[in-house]
């Protein structure tokens, strides 16, 4: 199951959202659904994978338990700050990218931005880029303060090279 699992993840991760979002509007029209599902595959399987590689190096005792028992007891409590951490961040990377979901025809910021620009009303596109922006911040100050607070504020990705600190703000705490 784990190879399937990965293989999985490998997919799902490999795939710009934006091509997922594309066919998800396809499917079932112009609406957030198609943003939703599309960003949060492919955000969840970035998530999954970069967990997976830490708990495949997590160092377990010679009785650990099995199973559900060894998931729930053992390695979902050493890999929570870590989750929490990863989360917060692709939080902020999720809400620049749904704002140009709107490009697809999503009702984003994007679609708004688009709409000003189409229109030529600058005034409009400058305020909603503005709006973005803060938003941005805003997101970003939130999570490194709910980081700092829970103590995961320092993400640690380990590969085959050893430990090395995730990209982005989650590994600047």
């Amino acid at each position: 199951g784990a190879a399937l699992g990965h293989l999985v993840l490998v997919i799902l991760r490999s795939f710009p959202e934006y091509m997922l979002a594309y066919l998800f509007l396809q499917v079932w029209g112009p609406s957030m659904l198609p943003a939703i599902l599309a960003l949060g595959l492919h955000n969840g399987a970035i998530i999954g994978h970069l967990l997976g590689r830490q708990a495949a190096g997590l160092a377990l005792r010679a009785d650990a338990p099995r199973g559900l028992t060894l998931w729930g007891w053992e390695i979902v409590p050493r890999l929570f700050g870590n989750f929490v951490a990863l989360c917060l961040y692709r939080w902020e990377i999720i809400i620049r990218e749904s704002a140009i979901m709107g490009i697809l025809g999503i009702a984003t910021l994007g679609f708004f931005l688009d709409d000003a620009i189409g229109e030529l009303r600058m005034d409009r596109a400058v305020v909603i880029l503005a709006a973005t922006g803060l938003v941005t911040v805003g997101i970003d100050t939130l999570s490194r303060a709910i980081r700092a607070r829970i103590g995961a504020g320092h993400l640690r990705v380990a590969g085959p090279e050893g430990a090395r600190p995730a990209p982005g703000p989650a590994a600047g705490g």
